[in-house]
């Protein structure tokens, strides 16, 4: 009998996977891996992308109910930030979510899934940037999203869940290097096919782990443990 895993991701425009084709985004290459790792198996591993561009935790709350709650998936990955940190003019220089709702926010979206029958979540940091423009507070967004990030591996520890830290495996790269991993100027942050396959890269140890364990598959064997 096959058995059928619910994968969703959840999160913003880097979730989306935002000016690039949907082929060369990190969640359909997660899905290309899936394919080829787990061929041959009775295992069917349905998965759905809800990104949201611009999208803060607060607004991603919002939808969770018909995006997240209504699939009850076994698994989630959730990434934000990038816009929960900044901050705009017209909000006098407060960022767009508070530190203290960001995490509010996150924690709600981690027992609501568990509420909802996941088993397995992974909560995401944020890849570094080149934006080293100062916001309306004053501070500059790299350093905003880094406090950010920082708020995430907080989360990630109260609420026992995996952590993917994005930052810590962009942090090896210089800033030559970055280049070529992020949209070029003006924009500087979203990710580009380069940097997509190396989010990929990343993510994919705990997605394929997470999969593992709830099909009760042994790494090294290859075998279903029954």
């Amino acid at each position: 009998m096959t058995m059928r895993i619910s994968l969703i991701h959840m999160g913003d425009s880097i979730t989306f996977g935002q000016y690039l084709d949907p082929s060369l985004r990190w969640t359909t290459i997660v899905s290309n891996c899936n394919r080829k790792v787990f061929a041959g198996l009775d295992l069917e591993i349905v998965a759905r992308t809800y990104g949201v561009s611009g999208e803060t935790t607060r607004m991603g709350l919002e939808r969770f109910p018909q995006d997240v709650q209504d699939y009850t998936p076994d698994i989630l990955t959730l990434q934000y930030g990038l816009n929960d940190c900044n901050c705009w003019a017209t909000d006098k220089g407060h960022p767009r979510v508070s530190e203290a709702a960001f995490e509010a926010n996150l924690l709600e979206m981690i027992a609501r899934t568990r509420v909802f029958g996941a088993k397995e979540i992974i909560l995401s940091t944020n890849h570094r940037t080149l934006r080293r423009d100062t916001l309306a507070s004053g501070e500059v967004y790299e350093d905003a999203n880094a406090r950010y990030c920082d708020i995430v591996r907080e989360v990630a520890r109260q609420a026992e869940v995996m952590l993917c830290d994005i930052q810590m495996a962009f942090d090896g790269f210089s800033d030559e290097q970055l280049a070529r991993m992020v949209m070029p100027t003006p924009d500087l942050l979203h990710l580009s096919e380069e940097g997509n396959r190396v989010y990929a890269d990343t993510i994919y140890p705990y997605i394929r782990q997470s999969i593992e364990s709830l099909a009760g598959i042994n790494s090294s064997t290859r075998e279903a443990v029954t």
